[in-house]
Protein backbone atom coordinates (compact mmCIF):
# COMPACT_ATOMS: atom_id res chain seq x y z
CA UNK A 1 0.00 0.00 0.00
CA UNK A 2 1.21 3.46 -1.05
CA UNK A 3 0.49 6.36 1.87
CA UNK A 4 1.51 9.83 1.63
CA UNK A 5 1.21 12.58 4.44
CA UNK A 6 2.19 16.13 5.36
CA UNK A 7 5.34 16.56 7.08
CA UNK A 8 5.65 19.21 9.63
CA UNK A 9 9.30 20.39 8.68
CA UNK A 10 12.37 18.55 6.47
CA UNK A 11 14.04 16.08 8.49
CA UNK A 12 16.58 13.40 7.80
CA UNK A 13 15.05 10.64 5.06
CA UNK A 14 17.10 8.28 6.79
CA UNK A 15 16.12 8.92 10.33
CA UNK A 16 12.62 8.23 8.75
CA UNK A 17 13.27 5.49 6.49
CA UNK A 18 15.06 3.59 10.15
CA UNK A 19 11.86 4.35 11.97
CA UNK A 20 9.48 2.66 8.87
CA UNK A 21 11.84 -0.27 8.53
CA UNK A 22 10.78 -2.32 11.35
CA UNK A 23 7.70 -2.01 10.28
CA UNK A 24 8.00 -3.02 6.85
CA UNK A 25 8.13 0.16 5.41
CA UNK A 26 10.15 1.12 2.03
CA UNK A 27 10.67 3.61 -0.89
CA UNK A 28 10.35 6.56 1.62
CA UNK A 29 11.02 10.03 -0.04
CA UNK A 30 9.82 13.56 0.07
CA UNK A 31 8.00 14.68 -2.56
CA UNK A 32 6.47 18.75 -2.27
CA UNK A 33 6.21 18.35 1.60
CA UNK A 34 4.91 15.43 1.55
CA UNK A 35 6.20 11.95 2.99
CA UNK A 36 5.33 9.13 0.98
CA UNK A 37 6.27 5.28 1.46
CA UNK A 38 4.88 2.00 0.49
CA UNK A 39 3.90 -0.10 3.59
CA UNK A 40 1.91 -3.20 4.02
CA UNK A 41 -1.65 -2.89 5.14
CA UNK A 42 -1.84 -4.58 8.84
CA UNK A 43 1.17 -1.89 9.76
CA UNK A 44 -0.10 1.15 8.06
CA UNK A 45 -1.97 2.19 11.40
CA UNK A 46 1.41 1.12 13.57
CA UNK A 47 3.47 3.48 11.12
CA UNK A 48 1.05 6.14 11.32
CA UNK A 49 1.11 6.47 15.07
CA UNK A 50 5.01 6.08 15.31
CA UNK A 51 5.08 9.19 12.51
CA UNK A 52 2.60 11.32 14.73
CA UNK A 53 4.37 10.35 17.78
CA UNK A 54 7.90 11.18 16.50
CA UNK A 55 5.94 14.48 15.61
CA UNK A 56 6.88 13.81 12.06
CA UNK A 57 4.04 14.01 9.92
CA UNK A 58 1.00 16.68 10.73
Amino acid sequence: MKVNYPVKEAMDIKKIKELLKPLGGRCAKIVEGNLEYQIKDEFEADAYHLLKEKEIIQ
